[in-house]
C-alpha cells in the first residue's frame, strides 16, 4: 500500500464517523444552542498530539513506511498508547481558551452535534474521496454562523466545501475578527500560510517578524510530514534558524500543526497565539 492508497483508506474509513484514524470525539465544551454564532473547532486542535504521536511512527519508521500503511488496520489501535497527556491537555486547553475569550466578545455558543473535523487532510492529499466527506459535512453545518480558530479549519469551509457545492454558502470567521493577542514585542512571528497566502485574512501584531513573512512565509514543515517525516523535520529547522535569527527566543504562531512541528524542535518556547491572547 503506498500513500495515496493509506489516505483514500483513512478517507473512507473517517466517512463513517466523521474523524480520521479511529480518534474518538470527546466533548470539552458543554453546548450552549441559542446564540448568533457557534465556535466550530473542526477538531484540529484536538487530534493534534494523535498526529504527532503518528508522525512520531513514522519518523522512526521512515523508508519503510509501506509496511506500516499496511498493518496500520491491524495496529491503529495501539498507537494512541503513545500520546503524552500533558500534550493532550495543552491542545484542550487552546481550544477552551478560545471560547472563553470570545464569549468575552461575542454571542457566542458551541453545538457539539456539528463539531466534526473537517477532512482536510484529504483535501490536501488529493483523496478521491473528499468530495463526500466536504458534502456529509456541509449537511451537518447547514447555515450556522462559524467562528473558527484555526487556518485549516477556515479554509476547508470557507473554500475546499464550496469547490465540492458551489451553492453552499457559509457565513465563516476566523478569531483574528473578534480578538487578538496584546504585547506580544518579545515573540517573532511565524505566519500561517494559510490566513495570509491562501485566506487573505489579515491581522495585526508588534511580534518581530522573519525575513520570509506575510505571504513569504516560510513553511514548518507541517504539509509533508506524513510523506516525509524528516525532511518535515529538516524544514522546521531551516525555519526555526531564520525564526531565531531575529534575536528573539519566543515563537508565536496561528496553527496547531505549526505549534506541534516547532515545539517538538526544542530549541526555542513556541506559543499559540490562543495560548495569551
Amino acid at each position: 500500500m503506498d500513500l495515496p492508497d493509506f489516505i483514500d483508506l483513512i478517507a473512507k474509513e473517517s466517512l463513517n464517523d466523521l474523524m480520521p484514524l479511529g480518534i474518538k470525539r470527546e466533548r470539552i465544551i458543554d453546548d450552549s444552542l441559542n446564540h448568533e454564532y457557534f465556535l466550530f473547532t473542526g477538531q484540529l486542535y484536538q487530534i493534534t498530539p494523535y498526529l504527532e504521536s503518528l508522525r512520531n511512527i513514522m519518523e522512526r519508521l521512515e523508508n519503510i513506511e509501506e509496511k506500516f500503511f499496511n498493518l496500520y488496520p491491524y495496529i491503529k489501535g495501539l498507537i494512541w498508547h503513545t500520546i503524552k497527556p500533558k500534550e493532550k491537555e495543552r491542545y484542550n486547553r487552546i481550544v477552551i481558551n478560545a471560547y472563553k475569550k470570545l464569549s468575552e466578545r461575542v454571542d457566542i455558543g458551541y453545538d457539539f452535534s456539528i463539531d466534526y473535523y473537517t477532512g482536510i487532510i484529504f483535501y490536501e492529499m488529493g483523496s478521491k474521496f473528499f468530495e463526500d466527506y466536504a458534502k456529509k459535512m456541509i449537511s451537518i453545518i447547514g447555515n450556522r454562523r462559524l467562528i473558527t480558530i484555526d487556518p485549516h479549519t477556515t479554509y476547508a469551509i470557507k473554500v475546499a466545501y464550496k469547490e465540492v457545492d458551489p451553492k453552499f454558502e457559509p457565513d465563516v470567521h476566523h478569531y483574528t475578527e473578534f480578538i487578538k493577542p496584546g504585547d506580544v514585542s518579545n515573540y517573532v512571528d511565524h505566519e500561517s500560510c494559510y490566513l495570509n497566502r491562501y485566506l487573505d485574512i489579515k491581522y495585526e501584531t508588534n511580534a518581530s517578524k522573519p525575513q520570509h513573512s506575510g505571504k513569504e512565509s516560510g513553511c514548518c514543515g507541517g504539509p509533508i510530514e506524513l510523506i516525509s517525516p524528516r525532511l518535515a523535520t529538516a524544514i522546521a529547522n531551516s525555519r526555526m534558524d531564520e525564526l531565531l535569527s531575529t534575536g528573539k527566543n519566543n515563537v508565536l504562531v496561528w496553527c496547531p500543526i505549526c505549534l506541534s512541528n516547532l515545539s517538538r524542535l526544542k530549541r526555542a518556547e513556541v506559543r499559540d497565539a490562543l495560548e495569551i491572547i
